[in-house]
């Protein structure tokens, strides 16, 4: 009987992933997610890079207004741990552009609250991995997350200031549900309605 439950937690588990991705709130397995936005709820501006660049260390940004259309605001979103029965509304994730080929992180090593988020070349490390916690009413998950830096849990990916009315900067400031916070995953170019 002991051999059997390893399998049924696996199950339990994989279901479980199955159905929050048929919900769009989080991914179906540890593969790859390709030709994804990420979507602020404060702005419902789109995770893309400055000017659109692909360079090293290009810093990330929201696009706001819809005639703006970058090629870098397509992500690859890889879940590759569940937090368990310890963290079960937190997931371990990577953002990769896919334009630039290179994983979203803070820009500096020791990120603090005004660290600036950029992407660099995919390297495994910490640096480059996200915990995301799901933002919950009651009981009920609203579909948003806020994307925390695994080096520095204290922090989350946040707007920063608006520029021309059309983009926003971007920065790591104290991790809470405020809506400059919360983010979500969509299929590229679809809608995505505030919940």
């Amino acid at each position: 009987m002991s051999l059997h439950r390893p399998a049924l937690a696996f199950a339990t588990f994989a279901l479980t992933l199955a159905g929050l991705t048929a919900a769009s709130v989080a991914p179906a397995s540890a593969a790859p997610n390709p030709d994804r936005d990420i979507v602020n709820k404060m702005s419902g501006g789109r995770l893309a890079l400055l000017s659109n660049s692909t360079g090293e260390g290009a810093p990330a940004i929201t696009l706001r207004d819809p005639a703006w259309n970058y090629s870098t605001e397509s992500w690859e979103a890889d879940f590759s741990a569940w937090g368990g029965a310890d963290a079960p509304n937190t997931y371990t994730a990577t953002f990769k552009n896919e334009a630039a080929n290179k994983c979203l992180q803070p820009s500096s090593a020791t990120p603090a609250r005004g660290t600036t988020i950029v992407v660099k070349t995919c390297d495994g490390s910490q640096l480059q991995k996200w915990s995301l916690i799901r933002e919950m009413a009651g009981d009920t998950h609203t579909g948003w997350w806020i994307y925390r830096p695994m080096v520095n849990k204290d922090l989350a990916m946040s707007l920063n200031r608006y520029n021309d009315g059309s983009w926003d900067s971007l920065n790591l400031n104290y991790a809470q549900p405020s809506s400059d916070r919360l983010w979500r995953l969509a299929a590229n170019n679809s809608p995505v309605a505030n919940s």
